[in-house]
């Protein structure tokens, strides 16, 4: 999988701030390129630096939204302060002194700040040096033939937070760390997913004997058609399982438990679980079981002690499983004409729609099943289960 995305804003920030040209270098001007890596990404800002009393400054009015900090001005315009995940920092116009999680940090010349009274909007100078050390960047020496300095490995400070029975969780986008905290007490981290997210939702689920499973649902790419889902298990607070998978274009809406047991899929592999201890009952081979050949990945939309439900992530297909016996059968092949069927296997691809079959239900051996038909609409459609055996 492949997630980088190089993205490059062109940044005229020497301009936006007036200084006297006596006190600038007269060389031309060097250039920032800055690398951050967040929500699954890696980004690139260039940026044109500006030199001071032979001090390379950086604006970093630019950068809140970008990395998840949270700028603030006070009202005498004078002080600016960033707070995000971890991390706070603040700077004064005319000092060197600065604000650093926590500590008083000595600046190599003062912070600039001014302005733009058309605008509305602050540029906020600090030297290079400190912008690197505050954003948990690495400086890097400079290409004295292109002018250039470059900061890499610059933090987001994105998360996600949730409150499930009184416990904040928090998801870090950069790399996934998982934390959990209760009231005014210290976030304990619980797990990491250990990649990169984007547009993220965290699902919880108490069971009967005392489990936790938190399911991470992230969508990614442009325009977010790609998904991929991490399942976290813990029982008394401890991580006792965890899998991952990445379905690309594929659906991953999966069903997470049936018949008081838990199960967790890593697209390959379904683990049937038992309940407060979470020990693995049985492992299925979904590849195996499908049989449309190695390098597939499988969602899981139903499962029950003879029947299981799963679409391929590559061609969307649903297909419905005998586990007694192994015997399935693709389900567009049974309700759609030949014209249709012919329609589902040449429509694969990011946006396609696949078979457009949903199960809704079971009533004894009956599977109830929807689908989308583009001239009749919404058809109900049943197989029986029966049929496989």
């Amino acid at each position: 999988m492949n997630k980088k995305i190089w993205i490059t804003l062109a940044l005229s920030s020497a301009l936006l701030l007036p200084i006297s040209p006596a006190s600038v270098q007269a060389a031309s001007s060097p250039q920032l390129i800055l690398h951050y890596a967040g929500g699954g990404y890696t980004s690139e800002i260039s940026e044109t630096l500006l030199v001071r009393n032979g001090v390379n400054y950086v604006n970093i009015g630019y950068y809140p939204s970008s990395l998840g900090l949270e700028l603030k001005i006070d009202a005498s315009g004078k002080r600016a302060s960033y707070n995000g995940w971890n991390k706070k920092f603040a700077v004064r116009d005319g000092s060197k002194a600065a604000m650093l999680d926590g500590k008083i940090v000595t600046m190599q010349a003062p912070a600039l700040i001014r302005k733009d009274k058309k605008t509305d909007t602050s540029s906020i100078y600090v030297p290079l040096r400190f912008a690197a050390q505050a954003l948990d960047g690495k400086l890097v020496s400079p290409n004295a033939q292109h002018n250039t300095y470059q900061i890499n490995d610059m933090h987001t400070y994105e998360v996600i937070t949730d409150v499930y029975k009184g416990t904040t969780y928090t998801l870090t986008k950069l790399n996934g760390d998982l934390y959990a905290s209760r009231g005014k007490q210290d976030p304990v981290k619980l797990a990491s997913i250990q990649t990169g997210l984007d547009s993220t939702g965290m699902e919880f689920r108490s069971t009967p004997g005392g489990l936790l499973l938190i399911t991470v649902n992230d969508s990614y790419g442009e325009p977010h058609i790609n998904s991929q889902q991490f399942q976290l298990l813990f029982r008394d607070g401890k991580l006792v399982r965890q899998t991952s998978v990445d379905y690309g274009w594929g659906r991953s809406n999966t069903v997470n438990s049936y018949d008081n047991k838990l199960v967790m899929n890593d697209g390959t592999n379904l683990r049937i679980i038992e309940d407060g201890t979470g020990k693995v009952l049985q492992t299925l081979n979904l590849v195996e079981l499908a049989g449309k050949g190695k390098d597939q990945k499988y969602s899981v939309e139903a499962i029950d002690q003879d029947m299981l439900l799963i679409r391929n992530a590559r061609d969307h297909q649903l297909q419905l499983i005998n586990r007694k016996n192994g015997n399935s059968v693709l389900l567009y092949q049974q309700f759609l004409t030949h014209e249709q069927q012919q329609s589902v296997e040449e429509d694969i691809g990011p946006m396609s729609g696949g078979d457009r079959i949903d199960f809704t239900k079971r009533v004894g051996s009956t599977l109830y099943f929807t689908y989308a038909d583009f001239d009749k609409g919404t058809v109900n459609a049943t197989y029986n289960l029966d049929n496989l055996d």
